[in-house]
């Protein structure tokens, strides 16, 4: 990791629908300015349809206009394997990355093929030690990683679940997340940057869906005592008007928290996703870096 302070930074999000390309930069003393954003109306799944070599050029295209530039990477997954586990104190990164192989190679039958994020857990006994390692499936991500790090030092390369988590550092409440995509329902509650809970389901219809997403609602109170948001392929109308009828649970699209100063003169939208979730990445990034420097 370099640890020259940067004031800015690139973030590119590859959702399962949508992507997006981001440029952040530091303003005054905890505050950001959005340089630049660009979205693309294709993801993963075209990723999956044999499309990425053109998508990719597009991204990269984006990001060539700041080349040299530090590049933060989040690729959507359909699979999330949670593993609690608890490191010793003042563990460096790089030891975290060794206690993290050792954990997976006891956990997972194909160890190489996974990648995995570190989020602190503050679940039961919360010590700075408590660790939930989500294990994913590497690939497409350490291969996109590959193809943009001829350009730019790859600085963070992983799913969106470390930055939306970190999120919730600027938020009062503990912060809900509910994604539902077509082959996955995923629970997050946070609060200060550590993940209190996290459930993650895979599912093949609309129905089992329902299911899991009825289920998690109704054994966490705290989805109907905080505003959740829900995103996602399956956070249609239909879904949304279920959930809410079924649960009473107050709903609200992804976002960026209301304390999070981001200011942007060219008045560039913020609300799709991808954007948020590139957004939380540079901002999470950004504090890793000064907080190393």
């Amino acid at each position: 990791m370099d640890h020259r302070v940067s004031k800015s930074i690139i973030a590119c999000t590859i959702d399962h629908a949508e992507s997006a390309v981001i440029r952040l930069k530091t303003s005054g003393s905890d505050g950001y300015t959005l340089c630049g954003c660009k979205t693309l109306p294709h993801g993963l799944q075209s990723i999956v349809a044999g499309k990425e070599k053109r998508m990719l050029g597009k991204l990269k295209g984006y990001c060539s206009e700041w080349k040299e530039e530090g590049l933060v990477l989040c690729v959507g997954t359909d699979g999330l394997l949670p593993l609690p586990a608890c490191f010793p104190g003042d563990t460096t990164p790089e030891e975290s990355q060794e206690y993290c192989n050792i954990e997976a190679e006891y956990f997972l039958s194909k160890p190489e093929e996974y990648g995995c994020d570190i989020a602190r857990y503050a679940s039961g006994d919360a010590t700075e030690n408590n660790k939930l390692l989500l294990f994913y499936p590497a690939e497409p991500c350490s291969r996109i990683a590959k193809y943009f790090s001829d350009e730019h030092k790859i600085l963070f390369a992983g799913t969106a679940q470390l930055p939306l988590v970190h999120l919730s550092k600027f938020t009062e409440e503990p912060q809900v997340i509910l994604e539902l995509e077509n082959s996955s329902v995923l629970l997050t509650i946070a609060r200060n940057g550590e993940i209190e809970k996290l459930s993650f389901h895979q599912v093949k219809t609309r129905e089992e869906a329902e299911y899991f997403t009825m289920n998690e609602l109704m054994e966490n109170p705290i989805c109907r005592q905080t505003s959740m948001q829900v995103t996602g392929t399956r956070a249609d109308k239909a879904m949304l008007s279920l959930i809410g009828a079924e649960t009473s649970c107050p709903l609200k699209p992804l976002g960026i928290p209301s304390s999070l100063s981001i200011s942007n003169p060219q008045r560039l939208s913020t609300s799709a996703p991808a954007v948020v979730k590139a957004i939380s990445a540079a901002v999470m990034a950004l504090a890793d870096q000064s907080e190393t420097s």
